[in-house]
């Protein structure tokens, strides 16, 4: 179930998509294609640089044992993945899938150019073409909150994971008291203006990202789902003073 509040998110109602839709995928797969060749600068600009820490925390804390098989869920252009194949103890194999051609594209690219071997799947969270059980790890960054079906996608995720298996979740989650309406503020005003600035886009991609991270669960809302998804031990870390949480929870 999703978080009670004490009002509805206010929206800015400009956005490329509504989040609220349920049928909104295609329209999503079309605007992050429009703004692949941008996604990784305007991620360290608006993160103010952080965004890249926040990915090798979320690394630390799957918590490889070396020899794993992991896959990396909405991996955009693939900095996550990536991030996988240099920890230590190494793992066996990444895999890095993503519903976006176009961000997949760039990750080859990376993959190339670092010298890693990276398979590459295009396909949606909630339809993985992959068998039960096949990974030991499953990492998401900034993609949850884009499923169609948070728990169908949770589900899904969970259907692949061996028993014992890890998920690890980085997301944006909204922030409560003074950093809250600090944080509101920022995401619906600053992080618009600089998306269509940068991008040059004019289908406000960047208010998408201000009104879905509005009707996200919090952490303790996200962890309750994870539970009912069939993860245990699910624990979360907050960071950027509670504006981005990672989450871990073993397939049970």
């Amino acid at each position: 179930m999703a978080a009670t509040t004490e009002q509805e998110p206010k929206l800015r109602g400009d956005s490329a998509v509504d989040p609220r839709d349920d049928k909104r995928g295609p329209k999503v797969r079309a605007m992050f294609a429009g703004i692949a060749r941008k996604y990784d600068l305007l991620n360290r600009i608006i993160s103010g640089g952080r965004d890249q820490a926040w990915r090798k925390r979320t690394v630390r804390m799957a918590q490889l044992k070396g020899g794993e098989r992991v896959l990396d869920v909405c991996c955009g252009t693939g900095d996550l993945a990536l991030m996988f194949h240099r920890r230590k103890p190494k793992p066996i194999e990444v895999i890095a899938s993503d519903f976006t051609p176009e961000m997949l594209v760039i990750a080859k690219q990376k993959a190339d150019k670092a010298g890693v071997p990276l398979p590459l799947a295009a396909a949606d969270a909630l339809h993985l073409p992959f068998p039960d059980a096949s990974f030991d790890v499953v990492s998401v960054g900034y993609g949850v909150r884009n499923f169609q079906d948070i728990d169908a996608g949770l589900r899904e995720l969970a259907r692949v994971l061996k028993p014992g298996g890890r998920l690890a979740i980085l997301e944006a989650t909204p922030a409560r008291g003074l950093i809250g309406r600090f944080a509101n503020w920022y995401i619906n005003r600053v992080v618009p203006w600089l998306g269509n600035v940068l991008t040059g886009s004019r289908d406000k991609a960047y208010s998408y990202l201000a009104d879905s991270i509005q009707l996200f669960p919090d952490a303790n809302a996200l962890k309750a789902r994870m539970e009912q998804a069939g993860f245990k031990d699910v624990r979360f870390r907050k960071l950027n003073l509670g504006t981005m949480a990672i989450h871990v929870g073993v397939r049970d």
